[in-house]
């Protein structure tokens, strides 16, 4: 079986973000589309991201889901395509897709709007929250599992996601936050979420 076939919610989240990505520089084309894609910025920025003001005063509630697929610049849309692509692989054979979907989504919505009531000056963007929360429940699970360490450690992407988890913490207090958020709320999920069905099993 390809890993396309083993890692369709990874397959199915990043075609929609590069999409997006596409979108918005499609409709930003009167701006100077080069720059947005190197810096971020862009007209669906304005449509999908996450705000105070949209979340809390606008009601729009929809934003705390929509922001996570939008990632205005080239260099965002790849860190998170490879992350996302190496943690989906483990856990939708972990978690079934259904189960690694509602994660998914908790861990865009409960952070986002956390940290929009801690920063109401902030804009949110981007799958980092979503993905540091499948990496919080994957640490948990290793808190109860020891033996789990030499399982993640032969891991495809091990390496990448170490990296990925200390390199993206240096970009701003904010952005630190909203991942230590993110991983807060995986790791409360990994509590009671289990992923025996592939945890222990071989590859």
């Amino acid at each position: 079986m390809s890993e396309t076939k083993d890692n369709r919610f990874a397959s199915g989240v990043n075609a929609i973000m590069a999409v997006v990505f596409i979108l918005n520089l499609i409709f930003s084309h009167e701006d100077n589309i080069i720059m947005i894609a190197l810096t971020g910025g862009g007209r669906l920025v304005d449509i999908l991201s996450a705000t105070n003001a949209s979340v809390y005063s606008g009601f729009q509630v929809h934003r705390l889901i929509t922001y996570g697929y939008l990632q205005p610049a080239i260099g965002h849309l790849l860190a998170n395509v490879y992350a996302l692509w190496y943690v989906g692989l483990y856990l939708e054979k972990a978690l079934g897709l259904t189960r690694l979907f509602v994660i998914y989504h908790v861990g865009l919505i409960v952070p986002c709007a956390a940290f929009l009531f801690i920063f109401p000056n902030g804009v949110m963007y981007g799958a980092s929250p979503a993905i540091f929360c499948c990496l919080g429940l994957m640490a948990m699970w290793l808190i109860k599992d020891r033996n789990l360490i030499s399982k993640y450690r032969s891991l495809r992407g091990f390496r990448y996601l170490l990296c990925y988890m200390i390199i993206s913490n240096f970009l701003g207090i904010g952005t630190f936050v909203v991942h230590f958020l993110g991983f807060l709320v995986g790791l409360m999920l990994g509590i009671f979420v289990n992923g025996s069905r592939y945890q222990h099993s071989e590859e």
